[in-house]
């Protein structure tokens, strides 16, 4: 057992250290924006040396893709074990929610990405959303083969993703008005229900 202990510490230290520097970077991004920020800026508000980051980095954009990557594993985890949880209890699930109360948890973070510091991640986030509202919707779309669709698939997860990217940047600027669940289930309303019903508007397409 003491082998054991002392085994996991260097992992503790190291995700602790990477924390560090994770947090130190996101605080001043957000105060002075990703060009602005330097590695020995990182080091100082984390209170570590140069040495250090580089056992851990190359560079800033390292941490900042890392970070990104962390993110995206830890949003995949929650939303599949979500859908798990509630398969197994017979509950529709929805996804949206997950995404909310985990943009909700890691604000900092996720308002860095989708202002697009560091050039692509604004981009990359896009991505992944289109990828996961397209396994979404083609889940839920399993059972309606006879009627296919007015819009091809593709494009309608290209615009829930942007859309949806739009909402999270307002609902962050806005500085969460809306808890993660209120904020997302706003969100399902006015995308599936749309604003001709939401806001009872006489209007037709």
């Amino acid at each position: 057992m003491k082998m054991n202990n002392n085994n996991l510490r260097p992992d503790r230290r190291v995700n602790r250290t990477r924390h560090q520097l994770r947090d130190a970077m996101m605080s001043l991004v957000l105060e002075r924006g990703y060009n602005a920020v330097t590695i020995e800026d990182i080091t100082e508000r984390a209170d570590l040396g140069r040495t250090t980051f580089y056992l851990h980095y190359h560079s800033k954009y390292d941490l900042l893709v890392e970070s990104l990557e962390e993110i995206t594993w830890d949003l995949k985890v929650q939303v599949e074990h979500q859908a798990n949880v509630e398969k197994n209890q017979g509950i529709q699930t929805n996804p949206v929610t997950v995404v909310f109360r985990h943009v909700e948890e890691n604000r900092n973070l996720y308002r860095i990405l989708l202002k697009g510091e560091g050039s692509i991640t604004s981009s990359k986030v896009h991505d992944i959303m289109v990828e996961g509202v397209r396994d979404f919707l083609t889940k839920y779309g399993e059972g309606n083969t006879n009627n296919p669709p007015e819009i091809p698939l593709v494009v309608v997860a290209g615009y829930f993703a942007s859309a949806m990217m739009g909402f999270i940047s307002w609902w962050l600027d806005k500085d969460l008005p809306y808890t993660g669940e209120e904020a997302g289930d706003l969100f399902m309303k006015l995308f599936f229900r749309g604003a001709t019903q939401v806001l009872n508007l006489q209007f037709e397409v």
